[in-house]
């Protein structure tokens, strides 16, 4: 199915016939497909999965735009769509605009579930100062050591046209750590144990800084759980929904 939010055609479907909502958000540089295995096993729910602007079948943003962005336009795809009560699913970037959605919108989100979230930005000194090269050289681009540059730009980033480059780069730098504390909902965390990605101990800060946590743990899995244990993932997922 198709709709048109904020001039951009968003792709999306809905499946089950439950009497509540549940909402999929996938991760940078993924779609709804790999979701899709997930949703018909959630037991009853109508689940909706959206393909986010430029991934999947949606529509590329016009320009450049930030996480907050993102997730107005979300806001208003649920809006569009008549969904003004669920859960969230949120993995990697797609829980980045869980995070940010849930921590202004509890009358609306009644549980949020980060699978792996973004959201922290934890830089090594390392990282800093090859960070602030990068800006000093920017202007000298002929001499660009390209050893930096492969440093910095991971595969997210490379394989990204242009637009969700510039977007990326805005995404990725964005710490919502201090919107924590703002979520009042409950909260499930299931993270992969091996996640080469985004460290299993990122889920200390978690359950620091969220009142209302639960943290689960998918063991042996990546950074995508619901791909690498799919049915450990769904045992878990349909245990706490």
């Amino acid at each position: 199915m198709q709709i048109v939010v904020d001039d951009l055609i968003l792709n999306y479907e809905q499946i089950g016939t439950g009497s509540k909502d549940l909402v999929i958000l996938h991760g940078w540089g993924c779609s709804l497909k790999e979701w899709i295995p997930i949703a018909r096993k959630t037991k009853g729910y109508r689940v909706t999965l959206l393909d986010l602007p430029g991934f999947g079948f949606s529509e590329e943003p016009h320009k450049s735009i930030n996480i907050f962005q993102y997730t107005e336009v979300f806001s208003k795809f649920l809006n569009k769509v008549n969904i003004n009560k669920c859960i969230i699913v949120g993995h990697s970037f797609g829980g980045r605009i869980g995070t940010i959605f849930a921590s202004n919108n509890s009358d609306i989100v009644e549980k949020l579930i980060l699978v792996d979230a973004g959201g922290i930005e934890i830089k090594s000194t390392k990282t800093k100062i090859l960070i602030l090269l990068s800006k000093l050289l920017k202007p000298f681009k002929i001499f660009f050591p390209k050893k930096i540059r492969k440093i910095l730009e991971s595969s997210d980033y490379k394989n990204a046209p242009r637009i969700l480059r510039e977007s990326f780069v805005k995404i990725i730098n964005q710490d919502l750590r201090y919107l924590f504390p703002n979520i009042k909902i409950p909260v499930v965390v299931i993270w992969g144990s091996n996640d080469s990605i985004l460290p299993v101990w990122y889920v200390k800060i978690y359950r620091t800084l969220i009142k209302n946590v639960n943290i689960k743990i998918v063991w042996e899995a990546n950074h995508f759980p619901h791909i690498s244990k799919r049915e450990e993932f769904i045992k878990i997922l349909n245990e706490e929904i």
